[in-house]
């Protein structure tokens, strides 16, 4: 949460599906469904704060929310360990059928925003989102090590987004800042509520 706050991401998109769970970070709003209250709000209260976490229980509702939304959905596709090919030996890799790119050549000017979806560090993100989305991608290594861990490729990602160039001024609309303003002025200053009621013109009668 911390990454992705502090290179500008408001929106973030949790799936909390059992025991597996797969995460993405959009950068454009989303419409909430009813949050889900859990325990992710304490491993980053800080950064959590100022992020709009929208919390689903499967990959599918993830997947319909950005779809609605109109968003390019790219998902990190990290070949298996060898421990995990022993394990799921019956499975064929994703590989086979979607050929993930470099993430330098995704295109982050599709549609109208863009999603990055990343799973936890062991199973990666679920093969159905894999299908589900765009394209899959990966970063480039020069070392040996297999992967990165998931904060280091979420952040590494990220950047590569913002070094595109595509979002310049940001994705959020001026009513979305205007909106998330108050709202974090509601929360965090004592007389924020008369003073922006009255700025609108509005009275406590009027409400």
């Amino acid at each position: 949460m911390r990454t992705a706050e502090g290179l500008g991401v408001q929106h973030l998109h949790l799936v909390e599906s059992v025991p597996y769970g797969h995460t993405s970070s959009v950068t454009r709003p989303v419409e909430q469904p009813q949050p889900r209250r859990g325990s992710i709000g304490n491993v980053a209260m800080g950064a959590s704060r100022w992020l709009t976490v929208t919390r689903y229980r499967s990959s599918a509702d993830c997947g319909a929310a950005l779809r609605q939304l109109d968003l390019a959905v790219y998902a990190s596709d990290c070949p298996p360990s060898e421990a995990d090919e022993k394990d799921q030996r019956s499975e064929q890799p994703l590989r086979d059928r979607f050929e993930a790119v470099p993430i330098d050549d995704l295109d982050f000017r599709a549609k109208r925003g863009t999603a990055l979806v990343f799973g936890n560090e062991r199973r990666g993100v679920s093969r159905a989102f894999i299908e589900f989305a765009d394209a899959p991608f990966y970063i480039p290594m020069a070392g040996l090590t297999q992967s990165f861990n998931i904060s280091v490729a979420v952040a590494m990602s990220l950047y590569a987004a913002i070094a595109s160039g595509q979002f310049p001024e940001g994705s959020l609309t001026e009513e979305d800042r205007y909106e998330l303003l108050g709202r974090w002025l509601l929360r965090d200053v004592k007389a924020a509520r008369p003073l922006l009621l009255k700025e609108a013109g509005l009275e406590f009668a009027d409400l």
